[in-house]
């Protein structure tokens, strides 16, 4: 008892306040029970009560308009997180499209360059490159169960990429032209003089045994010469960007670019080879065929 003795105390006003506004209701509750009119007390009480109900009303709805508000925030929040992950969604797989297209435009490229071979070729994808600077290689996902064997031919529409050095059951490892242990036998396609075509780093190569004497200027493009059967003749090498014929001797030096970009090679073929010419068969004076007798 001391305790509510204490806080009618210290909340005197308050209380008082509360308790007139709480009779007020009970009295205009049990007025409008007993009857329809309304007295001089019962105006009283309703002008008195009306501002309290009018700012306790005012009060709930705020109450009731920030809940909603945030129960809005809440539902829009969760709304707004499935959206994006749903764009996300939709910018992978239009990604992935992307790259469907692009793939499916270089493979139709490669198979139209390899209808023009006249040897037969093995499609393949690069699946993985030297990571040092030492050796420029790359790896094809096609080996010897696919028919590749060590020194044969690699390359793409741009034009030579470079030889079959090692092979395993489902890869093959492949030096890139560029490579400074790389030699191909080679032509100036404009005026047909001879050089070899050696390695030196990154996208470049130089010409070696140039005579002096040959007309060589920036621009032209080197070609293969196809005599030593691994490449086949008039594939497209690079193009010399340097010409130097300052130094002596019966030889001038020139330096050029490949046309083939190793930083974005994607997929190769690799050219097999054709089998030797059967020889004619033998035949006697009469131009009979003789049948060869096995012993």
């Amino acid at each position: 008892m001391r305790i509510i003795y204490l806080l009618l105390r210290k909340y005197t006003i308050p209380t008082i306040l509360l308790l007139l506004l709480f009779s007020a209701l009970v009295l205009i509750s049990l007025r409008a029970r007993e009857r329809k009119e309304v007295t001089f007390f019962d105006g009283l009480f309703i002008e008195v009560c009306s501002p309290f109900q009018k700012a306790s009303t005012f009060v709930i709805k705020k109450i009731q308009g920030v809940w909603e508000g945030y129960l809005f925030l809440v539902h829009l929040r969760r709304e707004n997180e499935e959206l994006k992950k749903r764009m996300a969604d939709l910018q992978r797989e239009n990604a992935q499209m992307r790259e469907m297209v692009l793939a499916h435009e270089r493979l139709r490229r490669l198979l139209q360059f390899q209808e023009t071979l006249s040897s037969s070729s093995i499609a393949a994808e690069v699946v993985g490159r030297d990571p040092s600077s030492w050796y420029k290689s790359l790896t094809i996902n096609k080996g010897e169960k696919d028919g590749v064997r060590k020194g044969m031919a690699v390359i793409c529409p741009e034009g030579v990429i470079g030889q079959v050095i090692k092979t395993a059951p489902s890869y093959s490892v492949v030096l890139l032209i560029t490579d400074y242990n790389s030699a191909i036998d080679a032509i100036v396609q404009r005026t047909r003089a001879k050089a070899i075509v050696e390695g030196k780093g990154e996208n470049r190569c130089q010409l070696k045994y140039l005579l002096r004497s040959e007309d060589v200027v920036e621009g032209d493009r080197l070609i293969t010469s196809g005599l030593t059967g691994t490449f086949p003749k008039g594939l497209m090498i690079g193009e010399i960007k340097k010409v130097d014929k300052k130094g002596h001797g019966i030889f001038q030096e020139a330096e050029l670019v490949t046309s083939v970009d190793f930083t974005r090679l994607e997929e190769v073929l690799v050219i097999k080879e054709s089998p030797p010419p059967s020889p004619p068969p033998l035949s006697d004076e009469k131009g009979k065929k003789i049948k060869k007798r096995g012993r």
